[in-house]
């Protein structure tokens, strides 16, 4: 018995030029995609030759596609000892993120922002922070209308879930879906029809480009004037990112 592991290719292969529906498009090509054409094959170093050469042939590969690995195929078998109570001392605590003391739990965001512009700096600022704005904004009456762009989306998450309440609630609520998120098309397909569905008005990306930026917009009637509010999130600083929250 001989351990083997085949690399297959995932990539999306849509013409947007010629796609009436990009949504359906991206359906169809995520259903071809889960059996992509094999692009790589590793093998222990013992597999006979004559073992590899009838996996080369069956996933239609060369020997420039195969490699040799002196080790285990994959390390996923030993994450069980992640999880095992008995190393617990080796592991790093895990870390928490800070709350800007300009947003503590329950502020009125609005009112924050229209006094001062507040700079969160994730991970070492907590996200909570930016997911409930947006719940707030979803909640609060004052607000018209909610503009955002999506590119990840969870499975469970807040803050499609909160766009949902809004739009239900009778408020313009405008998304930018990308649907070409790597690996995550599918869950990103499910909220855009979530979205729809309540009566959001949903936009699948720019033909030719690839929607990246993370940027929010939150118009709301206040005493005095119509004002926005946008959280814009600053560049890569990889690992970090800085999320800069401001009125206009």
């Amino acid at each position: 018995m001989h351990a083997f592991r085949v690399t297959r290719n995932s990539d999306l292969y849509i013409d947007e030029e010629e796609a009436e529906n990009l949504l359906r498009s991206i359906e169809q090509e995520l259903r071809r995609s889960s059996r992509g054409k094999a692009v790589r094959l590793e093998v222990e170093a013992d597999c006979p030759k004559d073992v590899l050469e009838l996996l080369l042939r069956f996933f239609d590969l060369t020997e420039a596609d195969a490699y040799k690995l002196d080790g285990p195929l994959s390390m996923t078998h030993l994450m069980p000892l992640v999880t095992n109570d008995a190393f617990a001392k080796l592991k790093d605590r895990p870390f928490q993120p800070a709350r800007d003391p300009a947003l503590p739990p329950h502020v009125d965001f609005f009112e924050v922002l229209r006094r001062q512009d507040v700079l969160l700096h994730h991970p070492y600022d907590s996200f909570d922070q930016v997911v409930e704005l947006i719940e707030a904004a979803a909640r609060d009456p004052q607000v018209l209308a909610i503009k955002i762009t999506l590119y990840r989306t969870s499975g469970d998450s807040p803050i499609v879930e909160a766009l949902i309440n809004a739009a239900n609630a009778g408020k313009q609520v405008t998304a930018i879906v990308e649907l070409r998120a790597r690996f995550d098309e599918a869950s990103n397909i499910q909220w855009a029809r979530r979205l729809e569905e309540a009566g959001a008005h949903v936009i699948y990306g720019v033909v030719g480009l690839k929607t990246h930026c993370k940027a929010l917009l939150i118009v709301r009637r206040d005493a005095d004037q119509l004002r926005r509010y946008v959280p814009a999130r600053h560049g890569q600083l990889s690992p970090a990112h800085c999320a800069h929250l401001h009125r206009l």
